[in-house]
């Protein structure tokens, strides 16, 4: 079960935290090690009426709703430069956000 450690280390670190970060807080999101959790899980949206991340709902999380660039979010879908998150990634968060969205 992927942990906020390792979707730290293999998605927030490499493919967010250079517009959501310690130099660069986007939106008033900051994904640096040590902010990510406190940054994302329940704490609305500031472009929608859903939390970023609400714990055991992903489809519930606008994250999720973010970097799957479903209809409907305001701006691009996430990451807005390179390529999308893999399956494999965008898998990782949501089954972190079901288990709960745990700090660790």
């Amino acid at each position: 079960m992927p942990t906020l450690s390792s979707i730290q280390a293999l998605v927030f670190e490499p493919r967010c935290v250079e517009h959501h970060g310690d130099h660069a807080v986007e939106a008033g999101l900051d994904l640096s090690e040590g902010m990510s959790h406190a940054s994302l899980v329940n704490v609305p949206s500031s472009q929608a009426g859903m939390d970023l991340v609400e714990p055991g709902d992903a489809e519930n999380s606008y994250l999720v709703h973010k970097i799957e660039g479903r209809e409907g979010i305001v701006g691009a879908r996430m990451p807005p430069r390179g390529d999308p998150l893999t399956a494999e990634e965008i898998r990782a968060i949501r089954d972190w956000i079901t288990a709960g969205a745990l700090s660790e």
